[in-house]
């Protein structure tokens, strides 16, 4: 931390942080076991030093020649003063690292984002409460398989051991599983215990949610409780989606501590940060930080389009009531087949000869506990449906239980007072690279659905999507009024025109504001 430092930051005045010099820092580097600080966070280190210009090298030479020989000794194939020359070379030309002589001798993830920014940091304020925002997007051809289990917050420890030291389920051997929707492989809630090191342990409870299918996953977390009282806010996201080609991956951390000098030097664990990112790509060969007008806090996050309004009337068509009967029909076939499935199971253990009353019981329990199960989903999702409906009436279709919901709005269609300008204070978003997509497509989004208990909706009326151009191709571009609607990770899909394939869109609502 301390070779991250800068005076400006007030790190001499951080509780627990002692500065070093350039050369004593080094060594300690060099001499840290691997398990303590990998080679990937070696090489990293190497690569931000020789984007600053390798401070000190005069008086410290040798000792940056030391930390590039730990890696040497660590992985076959590196010559500790060519990989001197090759992060210096990225630094400087703007090659990647991964390129050079010694990032082609490396795994991946040990050569990725060295030398680039892969994370960009704000300041902004949440509820009244002070916060740093840190997000990173970026591409990998890793496989999804690999990414989505970085996503997977039982894997952190694993996947980043120099900031998270345990994720310990609290309360269940097993995170309970969530029922639709959205539709899922995998859906489900835990409180998990956060050990991270930074300076010293931070320990937190965290409320996270999983979800994923097979095209995408994500996951949000939020802070249950600071138990060292040092944090005051902690929540954010990560997310993966399979474009074919390659994955788009996004994570965000938005945290407050108590002591606010710890606000103001939240830079200095970039590298902690960066270090797990890293761990994203393994098993890939390709991987590059992107830039887009991605989520943001409101006001920094300038969007190229406009929400539709009365002045932009929609020429698209509504989609939303496409076959809403045969959803209904098809649900109302799987619920009593769960039930005609139990009940054959039932009667047929009756006919056994050696059948205990013990053994009925449990039929009956496993009925009833189904039946339990149905009526309070189907409670929380009439109490859904009431409020979708006192909002839009019954324009936009009644999904059944169950169900994705996956209905979808023209972007042209505007709802007096819920779609946003860009540039309207909570105004939200999230850019959504399409392959095919054209400039003169009007694009159509489903209704957005949360992936915490209850299966909060975003109509897909409510939401604004444009066209806007990224690198060689396109995007949509979706923005919601973030203050109509609870923090947290919403998913469903968007087609670039009507028959087209959809795409997973994930949408956070952060409730913050840039200061």
């Amino acid at each position: 931390m301390s070779l991250h430092a800068r005076e400006e930051d007030g790190a001499g005045f951080v509780p627990g942080v002692r500065r070093m010099g350039t050369g004593q820092a080094l060594h300690t580097l060099a001499e840290a076991s691997l398990d303590d600080v990998p080679v990937s966070a070696r090489i990293g280190t190497l690569g931000e030093l020789a984007r600053a210009g390798f401070p000190e090298l005069e008086t410290a030479e040798a000792q940056y020649v030391a930390l590039a020989e730990s890696v040497a000794q660590a992985r076959t194939g590196i010559d500790a003063q060519q990989l001197l020359d090759d992060v210096k070379e990225a630094a400087g030309d703007g090659v990647p690292f991964s390129a050079l002589t010694s990032g082609r001798s490396l795994e991946h993830h040990e050569a990725a984002f060295v030398g680039q920014d892969v994370c960009s940091v704000r300041r902004v304020v949440t509820g009244g409460l002070a916060a740093t925002w840190v997000f990173s997007e970026f591409e990998t051809n890793a496989p999804f398989e690999k990414v989505a289990d970085w996503v997977d917050p039982r894997s952190w420890p694993r996947r980043g051991p120099m900031l998270f030291r345990g994720m310990d389920l609290v309360g269940s051997g097993r995170p309970v599983s969530l029922p639709g929707p959205p539709r899922s492989e995998e859906h489900w809630h835990g409180i998990f215990h956060e050990k991270v090191q930074i300076v010293g342990p931070v320990n937190t409870l965290l409320h996270c949610d999983f979800w994923r299918d097979a095209r995408a996953a994500g996951m949000t977390y939020d802070l249950a409780l600071s138990l060292d009282d040092l944090i005051e806010v902690d929540r954010g996201f990560l997310t993966v989606n399979d474009l074919g080609p390659v994955r788009r991956v996004k994570a965000l951390k938005i945290v407050g501590f108590r002591q606010k000098i710890w606000d103001q030097v939240t830079t200095l664990v970039r590298p902690f940060w960066t270090e797990w990112v890293r761990r994203a790509v393994e098993g890939g060969s390709s991987s590059r930080p992107v830039e887009t007008p991605g989520p943001g806090p409101a006001g920094p996050d300038l969007d190229p389009g406009r929400a539709p309004g009365h002045d932009r009337p929609s020429g698209g068509r509504n989609l939303s009531w496409l076959e809403p009967a045969e959803d209904w029909i098809q649900f109302a076939a799987e619920s009593s087949r769960t039930y005609v499935d139990l009940l054959d199971d039932m009667a047929g253990a009756a006919m056994q000869p050696d059948v205990r009353p013990a053994d009925l019981l449990g039929h009956q329990r496993r009925i009833f506990n189904q039946l339990a199960r149905d009526w309070s989903q189907a409670w929380v999702h009439g109490m859904g449906l009431l409020g979708q409906i006192a909002d839009e009436g019954l324009e936009h279709g009644v999904a059944p239980p169950d169900r994705s919901g996956a209905t979808f709005t023209a972007a042209a269609s505007g709802v007096p007072g819920r779609t946003v300008p860009a540039d309207q204070a909570g105004a939200e978003g999230t850019t959504v690279p399409l392959l095919d997509l054209r400039p003169d497509d009007a694009p159509a989004v489903s209704d957005l659905v949360s992936i915490e208990a209850g299966g909060a909706r975003i109509p897909a009326a409510s939401i604004a999507a444009t066209v806007t151009p990224l690198g060689e191709g396109h995007a949509v571009r979706l923005r919601v009024d973030g203050t109509s609607w609870s923090p947290g990770l919403y998913v469903g899909e968007v087609v670039a025109r009507p028959g087209a394939a959809p795409a997973p869109v994930q949408l956070y609502i952060s409730r913050t504001t840039e200061v």
